[in-house]
């Protein structure tokens, strides 16, 4: 018996695997937003097409020079992700839209950054049933995000600020800042009359 569970699982995994195999190759010849030149390794997940009740299309757009690398996961059920000229989504990072990159704005390796999380409030349904609070995530242009960092959703960091690696970012950084820690915090901001950064 127990072979024989074994067997059909295997069965259906392979089936599962070959059906989103081909929804990977639906996705990147038919529903994706791309100017040339622009990168999307072979080995990322695309889940643009809805697969389930209730979950809605959204765009995935890259622009010139725009890169997704190795390994990650872009989720546009719930918000469209947007991808500006020159910027890149690091090896291992899990990105679910809405959520815009500015210019030339780079996310390191294994960040998440998010634009939709689960309500919970109701205790007497089961919290996958109780629907997405939504809102959208914004780098501005030339933001560097660094390795290991989450992004929660309504967040939106200025042009030219650096998250320092690890951090976690539950509200909107200013331009021209560095923020680290969990949550991040500001302990750097650029002087325009100085020319210098300056510690808070």
């Amino acid at each position: 018996m127990r072979i024989i569970l074994a067997l059909l699982g295997l069965a259906r995994d392979l089936t599962k695997g070959f059906y989103l195999s081909l929804i990977q190759i639906c996705t990147r010849l038919f529903f994706v937003s791309r100017e040339f030149p622009s990168s999307i390794s072979i080995n990322c997940q695309l889940d643009v097409i809805p697969r389930h009740i209730g979950l809605q299309w959204h765009r995935l757009a890259l622009g010139k020079k725009a890169r997704i690398e190795k390994w990650c996961v872009v989720n546009t059920w719930h918000g469209d992700v947007i991808l500006e000229q020159g910027s890149s989504i690091g090896i291992g990072s899990i990105v679910i839209g809405p959520v815009r990159f500015g210019r030339d704005s780079v996310c390191a390796q294994n960040c998440f950054i998010t634009g939709e999380s689960h309500l919970y409030q109701d205790i007497t349904k089961r919290i996958r049933s109780q629907g997405y609070e939504i809102a959208e995530v914004v780098f501005g242009d030339n933001v560097w995000i660094g390795s290991n960092c989450v992004i929660l959703p309504g967040v939106t960091i200025g042009a030219n600020s650096v998250i320092g690696a690890g951090s976690v970012v539950t509200k909107s950084i200013p331009s021209s800042s560095v923020a680290v820690g969990n949550p991040a915090k500001v302990i750097m901001q650029y002087s325009a009359e100085s020319g210098q950064w300056l510690r808070i």
